[in-house]
């Protein structure tokens, strides 16, 4: 079985919110919609939201619906550790 890793991709909103990990999760199962029509694709999508600053609930409300969730981090990034039993939700 194929993986690709999908992301969501902001321009000029820096804080990630519970609405936009909603907003994320309506989009990837948009996209998984078309990719099916357009390409009978068989790959499987796994999905991570990103922020500079990510608020609490947003991170845990990601966790929840299967989503990794990345944070700033000085000048680089990390992937915020998933809780136990994390299972990556895949479109």
């Amino acid at each position: 079985m194929n993986y690709a890793f999908w992301r969501l991709q902001r321009v000029g909103k820096a804080t990630l919110e519970t609405a936009d990990v909603r907003k994320f999760i309506e989009k990837i199962k948009e996209f998984r919609i078309y990719a099916d029509a357009r390409w009978n694709d068989p790959t499987r999508y796994i999905g991570a939201v990103a922020g500079a600053v990510v608020e609490n609930n947003a991170i845990k409300f990601a966790h929840e619906n299967g989503l990794y969730t990345i944070v700033q981090s000085g000048e680089a990034a990390e992937i915020v550790p998933v809780p136990e039993g994390f299972q990556a939700r895949e479109w």
